[in-house]
């Protein structure tokens, strides 16, 4: 391959309304590659969403269009972030940069990602040299044979789940649901859209807990969240027009126990993401995750009604969760590889 193309860096806060168009326009064909019978959200709505997320002090991003020389079409897209000093969890992220890269179905086989990813990987080590690992999701199996090339190896397997309401049994939630609360009759449950003050520190403590529970695969990373981050999201979401409901359990000494969380956002009222389900270490074996999850799929119907499915991602060996969610009726919809790449001379060698 010649040098027949350019690749521009797509800043949303700089970018024309053809940059924008181009970047749309190469989106939409790879999400409707990736979910075509998913509705996409406006791209008003896509633009605004873009720019509160660039605005987020913990995270550093940076996306790269690739344009074939004379054309207006925007044939790769790159976008990667890396944790900021900024980030309560920089000490223990640093080295990990994460990425999606993309190429349209027509330009592939042509090298384009593999220069894609030499020039971000470029960028990562001018201002990004702490980066040392990059992680990538994947889905189509032309990422994965991109990949495979590369020498990348598979840190994580993900399953992307998705529970249809129409297809919940709602007799045996309810059941959950009673059971829980006679399992555990000192234990008050709060429903919130924001984390009440009081609460805040050890909300947080569970939550550090809980989330690094998950399997992550040789995937060395770590997070702490604070009540700073907690207020950024919580006050993000409005802004955004999102919905994010918590559910969580509080014992008689007023201890929080486990939690639930999902987000909505009425431009895609047709799904809810799950977010985090967690109970702390010393409260398992009382069926807390169970009465969780049942409240939040009852609130769910009641406080979304037009909601076709909720949408979770849980990795293949996270057998306790799967365990619960396969009695719901979640399946697997997609399987979702992660690979991971060491930064440094050689990487894209394999193209």
């Amino acid at each position: 391959m010649g040098n027949d193309f350019r690749i521009i860096k797509f800043d949303p806060f700089t970018a024309d309304d053809a940059l924008w168009t181009a970047f749309f326009d190469h989106s939409d064909v790879i999400n409707r590659e990736m979910e075509p019978e998913d509705p996409l959200l406006p791209r008003e709505k896509r633009r605004a969403l873009i720019k509160s997320a660039f605005e987020i002090p913990y995270v550093n991003k940076f996306i790269c269009l690739l344009f074939l020389d004379g054309g207006k079409e925007a044939a790769g897209c790159a976008s990667v972030s890396v944790e900021s000093e900024a980030s309560p969890s920089y000490k223990d992220n640093k080295h990990i940069a994460n990425l999606s890269l993309s190429v349209l179905p027509a330009c592939r086989r042509r090298g384009l990602g593999s220069a894609l990813l030499s020039h971000v990987t470029g960028e990562l080590g001018v201002k990004e040299p702490q980066a040392r690992e990059l992680f990538s999701p994947v889905t189509l199996d032309c990422g994965r044979s991109f990949c495979a090339r590369l020498g990348a190896t598979v840190s994580l397997e993900v399953g992307s789940n998705r529970l249809y309401l129409k297809d919940v049994d709602w007799a045996m939630v309810e059941r959950w649901a009673a059971e829980g609360a006679r399992r555990n009759p000192s234990t008050v449950i709060v429903k919130t859209l924001e984390i009440p003050g009081a609460d805040m520190d050890n909300f947080c403590e569970v939550y550090t807990e809980t989330v690094n529970q998950a399997p992550q695969g040789d995937v060395s990373l770590k997070l702490t969240v604070t009540p700073e981050q907690v207020r950024l999201n919580e006050r993000k979401y409005r802004e955004d027009g999102v919905e994010q409901v918590t559910i969580y359990s509080k014992e008689g000494d007023g201890s929080i126990s486990g939690l639930t969380e999902i987000i909505y956002l009425k431009e895609n009222g047709h799904k809810v993401n799950q977010m985090l389900t967690g109970v702390g270490a010393r409260y398992r074996g009382r069926g807390l995750g169970k009465l969780l999850k049942a409240l939040m799929l009852l609130e769910i119907r009641g406080r979304y009604p037009g909601v076709k499915y909720v949408a979770t991602g849980n990795a293949d060996s996270n057998a306790p969760m799967l365990g619960i969610n396969t009695k719901l009726g979640f399946k697997k919809h997609q399987s979702v590889l992660v690979y991971k790449m060491k930064i440094g001379p050689g990487l894209t060698q394999g193209k």
